[in-house]
C-alpha cells in the first residue's frame, strides 16, 4: 500500500490518473464515514488535496493536447463550408 504522504509531488505527477482517482475516491469515503479521528482527517484532507491538485494538472494538460491536436487538425483539412454540414432540410428543400 502507498503511503501517498511521503510521495513527493513530481512523484505523484508520475502516478497513472486512474491510481489517483482510485485513492482520492478511498479518501473521500473515509473523510465521510467520519470514522477517523480529527488529526487523521486532516492528513486526509491534505493529501487529497495534494492528489487532487495533481489530478487537475494531468486534466489541463490534457485538454492542452486535445486542443493542439484539433488546431493541427483543423489547419491540415480542408476549408469546409458551413453549407456542406448544415443538415438537410425535411421534404429534400
Amino acid at each position: 500500500m502507498t503511503d501517498w504522504a511521503t510521495i513527493s509531488d513530481a512523484e505523484l505527477a508520475e502516478r497513472p490518473f486512474d491510481e489517483l482517482v482510485a485513492e482520492l475516491q478511498r479518501i473521500v469515503a473515509a473523510l465521510e464515514a467520519g470514522s477517523v479521528g480529527l488529526e487523521e482527517s486532516i492528513a486526509l484532507y491534505r493529501e487529497g488535496l495534494r492528489i487532487h491538485a495533481a489530478c487537475e494538472e494531468r486534466l489541463r494538460a490534457a485538454e492542452l493536447t486535445i486542443s493542439e491536436l484539433g488546431r493541427r487538425a483543423g489547419a491540415s483539412s480542408p476549408a469546409v463550408d458551413a453549407r456542406d454540414t448544415a443538415p438537410a432540410e425535411p421534404g429534400g428543400g
